[in-house]
């Protein structure tokens, strides 16, 4: 068992601290220390989670989870190593633990191409060395060449006709949120979306999302801003889903002759959410 200890910085709540002090660990893990009471403020142990204060230190005690969790192995050659990730672990973090250096420590060269939210699973692709690190990172920028594709369960009956299919995003680093507009405006960037309704299930609905930029939240953002928050999005939206609902889904390869990593051509992959 691991344990931490941290002063809290600002107001806030209790879940959030630990998660922002600790960002492989879901609110749903914060759920079940709480209930273990394995976790205390101030010297006593708590079982809620509470509001806390400007100075309050915080003792978390938790079971690390073994790096094989964090992910599965989908495809790898010379060149391309592609996982699924599991939700609750950043691809690249400034903290000990995220995905690269896991994969780090068990390949030769592991080079990151393209980011995936932390809470948000699904497939992810790396590098193995600096040719295919080229050619992936230009065929992200300009998607040329690779096809991705996202499931996503939103709250409400979508009407596809009213969702535009580009809006402008600004990002606020100070709320760590993006902001959405209809309109171009200042400081506002395209993100460009393709949804699609694949069916409704109840109240809710099921979408296909085809991202064709790559802008921090975009689709949780987009969809949001319509009246539709994915479920279990705590930060575009409101509800008791501990998972987020938003699966980085499907994978194409479709890179032109003169592509050293043309070979790939015609390789496509696929995984089901775990929250279907």
């Amino acid at each position: 068992m691991q344990k931490i200890e941290f002063e809290v910085k600002e107001n806030i709540e209790l879940t959030k601290a630990i998660i922002n002090e600790l960002p492989f660990l879901s609110r749903f893990d914060v759920k079940k220390m709480l209930e273990n009471k394995d976790i205390k403020i101030n010297g006593a142990r708590v079982k809620e989670n509470i509001d806390l204060k400007k100075d309050d230190k915080v003792v978390v005690f938790y079971v690390e989870k073994e790096s094989k969790e964090w992910y599965t192995l989908v495809y790898e050659d010379e060149n391309v190593l592609i996982v699924n990730k599991r939700a609750g672990i950043e691809i690249v973090s400034e903290k000990e633990r995220d995905l690269l250096s896991i994969l780090s420590k068990e390949n030769d060269t592991v080079l990151p191409v393209h980011r995936l939210d932390r809470n948000t699973e699904g497939l992810v692709v790396f590098a193995k060395n600096k040719m295919s690190e080229k050619e992936l990172l230009t065929a992200f920028k300009t998607r040329q060449g690779i096809v991705k594709k996202y499931a996503l369960l939103v709250h409400g009956r979508v009407d596809i006709t009213k969702i535009k299919r580009t809006v402008y995003l600004k990002k606020v680093d100070a709320l760590s949120k993006v902001w959405i507009s209809e309109i171009k405006t200042t400081g506002y960037e395209p993100a460009v979306t393709e949804f699609d309704i694949i069916e409704y299930r109840g109240d809710n609905t099921l979408l296909e999302a085809n991202l064709l930029t790559g802008k921090t939240h975009q689709i949780r953002a987009h969809i949001s801003y319509y009246g539709h928050s994915i479920l279990g999005d705590q930060k575009y939206g409101k509800d008791d889903y501990d998972k987020l609902h938003l699966t980085a889904n499907y994978l194409a390869f479709n890179f032109k002759k003169d592509s050293k990593l043309y070979y790939l051509k015609g390789k496509n992959f696929e995984i089901i959410p775990t929250w279907i």
